[in-house]
C-alpha cells in the first residue's frame, strides 16, 4: 500500500503493514509498543502467514491447471532448510503439503514430528542433496517404517546402487533423479548437483528398467538463479521439459516433474512480482511442450522455502544516530547484520526496511551499522543502494527489517557464539488461539553473557 506522510514524501509498504498515528503496524499490532515492551533486537514470527502463502500458491497453480485444461496435478512441498524450527514445520504441515529434506539430521527431525503426531501417515517426503552413508541409511529406515511416502532424489550413480543393494525383497521404492544443468548453454555455470542427461539414461537402462522393486517416477531440476520472467529461466525450463519427454518415452512410469524452488519473495519495498503470471507461464510452458512432443503432461511438484517463510518474520532494531562529517548520517543498530541478518553480509540480500516510529518527521538518507568491529557490518551492503531513508528525530528510533524469516537463524548459528560475541536476539511467536485471538509466545530470550561464556569454556 502507499501512505502519504509528508508533502513530496511517499512510501511503499508490503502487504500486512500499515501506518497509524505516525507509527508502523503489522496486522493491527503496534510495532513501536511491541518493541518497547519486548526490547530489541527483536524477531517476531507470525505463523498464520505461512498458511496464507501456501494456500495462495496452491490456488495459483490450481487456477492455471483448470484454465489450461492441464491433465496433471500440483503438489506443494516445504523446503526445510529455509527454517528447521518445529513451530514453522508444524504450521506448514497443517496445510496438507509434502516436506523436502536435504541431510541426515533431517531424518531425526522427521522422526520427531512423526512421534509427536504432526506428520500424518502417507505424508510425502522428498530427500534431496548429496547422500552421505548416514543419510542413505536414514532414508532406508524411513522407507522401511512405511509411515511416509518417501522419494529419494538420486544425486549420484553410487546412491542409486545403494538403494538397489539395500531394498528389501518385499519393498518397492519410487525414486527421482536430479538433472545437472551444466549441459545447457542457458545455464552458464558449473553445477555439482545431479546427473547429466546421458548418465540419467544410462542409470535407468542399467539399474532401474529391469528392476522389479525400484521405479523412476520423478525428474527433478533446480535453477539456482531463481524463478523470474527473464529468458534464462524459461530456456532452462523448456530444455528440461523436452528431456522429460525423451525420458518418458523410455520409461512409461515417469509421471512427475519437480521444478524445485526459487519462487521470489518481496525483498525490497518497491518489488511487486506477478506470481500468478509466473505460475500460469510455468503450466502453459510445460503443457505446450508436452503437446508438441505427444507426451502426457506430468504432475508438477515445487519445493518452496523462502517463499513459504520469509514474509512471516520481521526483525526490529533500535538505532542511535551518529553523525560522520557533513554528508553521511549513520544509524548504529543495537545488534549486528553479520549476526542477526547474515544474508545482508554474505550475499548482499536486501529486505524492505522501514521506520517503526517518528513517521511524522522528515526522512533523511542513512547508512546503518552494526555493533561489531567489522567494516562489512553495514546495511545496505550493495553498491546500487547506498542508503535507506529514515526519520531524523531526537526521540528514540526503531527500525523494522521485514521478510527475514528464511535462513537467517540457521546461518548465524542459533544458540551459538556469534561474531564479536553479539548475542542472539529475543524471538517471539505470534499465532491465533482457538478463539481467534492473537497469542504471543516467547520462543527464546535474548542470549545472555553466561550462556556465551559456557559455550566458550569459561563456565
Amino acid at each position: 500500500m502507499k501512505e502519504k506522510l509528508l508533502i513530496h514524501q511517499e512510501v511503499n509498504l508490503p502487504n500486512a503493514f500499515d501506518i497509524k498515528d505516525f507509527k508502523l503496524f503489522y496486522r493491527d499490532i503496534d510495532l513501536f509498543r511491541l518493541s518497547k515492551k519486548q526490547g530489541t533486537p527483536l524477531r517476531f514470527t507470525y505463523l498464520p502467514s505461512i498458511l496464507e502463502k501456501i494456500d495462495e500458491m496452491k490456488s495459483n497453480f490450481n487456477k492455471a491447471i483448470r484454465k489450461t485444461s492441464y491433465q496433471g496435478t500440483y503438489t506443494y512441498y516445504y523446503c526445510t532448510k529455509s527454517s528447521h524450527f518445529q513451530h514453522i514445520i508444524k504450521k506448514a504441515l497443517q496445510a496438507d503439503i509434502g516436506i523436502e529434506i536435504s541431510s541426515a539430521y533431517d531424518i531425526d527431525l522427521i522422526q520427531s514430528l512423526i512421534e509427536d503426531g504432526h506428520v500424518k501417515k502417507g505424508t510425502k517426503i522428498i530427500c534431496n542433496g548429496y547422500k552421505t552413508s548416514d543419510y542413505q541409511r536414514g532414508i532406508m529406515s524411513l522407507i522401511k517404517q512405511n509411515h511416509c511416502a518417501v522419494t529419494p532424489m538420486v544425486d549420484s550413480p553410487s546412491e542409486l546402487i545403494y538403494y538397489c543393494n539395500n531394498i528389501n525383497s518385499n519393498t518397492s521404492l519410487n525414486v527421482g533423479i536430479r538433472v545437472n544443468l551444466s549441459f545447457l548453454s542457458a545455464y552458464p555455470k558449473e553445477s555439482r548437483f545431479g546427473l547429466s542427461p546421458e548418465d540419467i539414461i544410462t542409470c535407468y537402462q542399467r539399474d532401474i528398467k529391469h528392476n522389479q522393486q525400484i521405479t523412476l517416477t520423478t525428474l527433478h531440476f533446480f535453477n539456482e538463479n531463481g524463478l523470474s520472467s527473464d529468458d534464462q529461466y524459461w530456456d532452462v525450463l523448456e530444455a528440461i521439459v523436452r528431456f522429460y519427454c525423451q525420458l518418458k518415452r523410455l520409461n512409461p512410469h515417469l509421471t512427475t516433474l519437480d521444478i524445485g524452488g526459487g519462487m521470489p519473495f518481496q525483498s525490497t519495498a518497491n518489488e511487486n512480482f506477478d506470481i500468478p503470471y509466473l505460475v500460469r507461464r510455468i503450466v502453459s510452458t510445460i503443457l505446450g511442450i508436452c503437446q508438441q512432443e505427444c507426451v502426457p503432461e506430468p504432475d508438477i511438484v515445487t519445493e518452496f522455502g523462502k517463499y513459504t517463510v520469509a514474509e512471516a518474520t520481521t526483525t526490529i532494531f533500535k538505532i542511535q544516530e551518529k553523525k560522520q562529517g557533513e554528508k553521511i548520517n549513520w544509524g548504529i543498530i543495537d545488534g549486528s547484520f553479520i549476526t542477526h541478518l547474515p544474508d545482508t553480509w554474505a550475499i548482499q540480500q536486501e529486505y524492505p526496511v522501514f521506520a517503526v516510529n517518528n513517521l511524522q518527521e522528515e526522512n533523511r538518507p542513512f547508512i546503518l551499522g552494526g555493533l561489531t568491529c567489522d567494516s562489512a557490518d553495514v546495511y545496505p551492503n550493495v553498491k546500487e543502494h547506498k542508503t535507506v531513508m529514515l526519520p531524523h528525530s531526537d526521540q528514540e528510533q526503531f527500525v523494522a527489517f521485514m521478510h527475514t524469516g528464511a535462513y537467517q537463524e540457521a546461518l548465524s548459528g542459533f544458540g551459538g557464539v556469534n561474531h564479536c560475541l553479539i548475542p542472539s536476539p529475543k524471538h517471539i511467536i505470534i499465532d491465533h488461539s482457538d478463539n481467534d485471538e492473537l497469542e504471543f509466545t516467547t520462543f527464546s530470550e535474548k542470549q545472555t553473557s553466561d550462556q556465551l561464556l559456557q559455550i566458550l569454556g569459561y563456565r
